[in-house]
């Protein structure tokens, strides 16, 4: 038998599955093999499909896992079987050309990719039935080293702070990395735009009260440049993604962009590392999914 396995047929709502090469290692130091990812979205997919409902999704591919070069994104999807992953049209305004962008709305869906090697799931601000008015606000926070990963969390607390002074509700997440995220649901009546250049002027706000914490600058591509947190405004714009809930990242530990309680942010006594594929099934046993609200909890901007 190879020494990756051989392949693996499973048959869920009466689609078929193939699974090969199950027993590749995806994670070499931690002996996490590719079946073992797989099923994890087997197990997570009731968890997650509610917040793929109607979002378009870019696959991030590790087909031969995160130690090897071979990786890339994938947003335009051609080739898939349309009774198990929905494809919609878009044009891309910096191409001039129309894509078809996936949306996952089964559990086949998921594992399909899965299967085929993509790791990581990004979602869309916005649903495919609106593309240009996102139901969603997001203030990505990052920082140059995990060592200084404590500030990430303080300037957590500073937006949910300022946000509750707003009496707007907010949700934060892990990255999986360095970084966090805080989601600002919404009702989806304003443009990217106006979203983003409310983040900005937050960001901006709260740069001028905490300079050495917190800026919104970046140079070039590169959004964190020093010991301070970014704010980075720009992931508010249509077509930017964000890394879905409960999805696996493609970094050491298999690490889990995982939901949080603000009272853990409080503590302050954790690290991304410790959010990973073995520990979130327990995680969600004790304390459930602590970021649904975000799919029902719906505000006005004060833009």
């Amino acid at each position: 038998m190879p020494i990756e396995g051989e392949p693996i047929t499973w048959v869920i709502d009466n689609q078929t599955i193939e699974i090969k090469y199950p027993k590749k290692l995806y994670w070499k130091d931690s002996g996490i093999s590719k079946i073992e990812l797989v099923e994890y979205y087997k197990n997570m997919a009731d968890i997650m499909l509610p917040y793929f409902k109607n979002r378009p999704i870019t696959l991030h591919y590790f087909p031969r896992g995160i130690d090897n070069s071979l990786q890339f994104y994938k947003r335009n999807v051609t080739h898939v079987p349309k009774d198990i992953v929905k494809l919609v049209s878009y044009k891309e305004k910096s191409q001039d050309k129309v894509i078809s962008l996936p949306v996952i709305f089964s559990a086949v869906g998921l594992l399909y990719f899965a299967a085929k090697g993509v790791i990581e799931f990004h979602l869309w601000n916005s649903k495919y039935t609106s593309f240009e008015m996102p139901d969603i606000a997001v203030f990505d926070l990052d920082i140059d080293s995990i060592s200084n990963f404590k500030q990430v969390v303080k300037v957590a607390l500073i937006i949910n702070n300022y946000l509750n002074e707003l009496n707007l509700v907010s949700f934060c997440k892990t990255t999986g990395g360095t970084g966090l995220h805080v989601y600002v649901p919404i009702n989806p009546i304003y443009n990217h735009q106006q979203v983003r250049d409310w983040v900005r002027f937050v960001g901006e706000e709260l740069s001028g009260k905490y300079p050495d914490l917190i800026t919104t600058k970046s140079i070039g591509r590169k959004t964190h440049i020093s010991n301070k947190v970014t704010i980075d405004y720009l992931q508010n714009t249509i077509s930017r993604t964000m890394i879905s809930p409960y999805s696996v990242r493609g970094y050491k530990n298999a690490t889990v962009s995982t939901p949080l309680l603000w009272d853990e942010l409080k503590n302050n006594d954790f690290l991304p590392e410790d959010f990973n594929l073995k520990t979130i099934p327990k995680r969600l046993a004790e304390i459930g999914d602590v970021f649904k609200g975000v799919l029902t909890v719906k505000q006005e901007l004060p833009v």
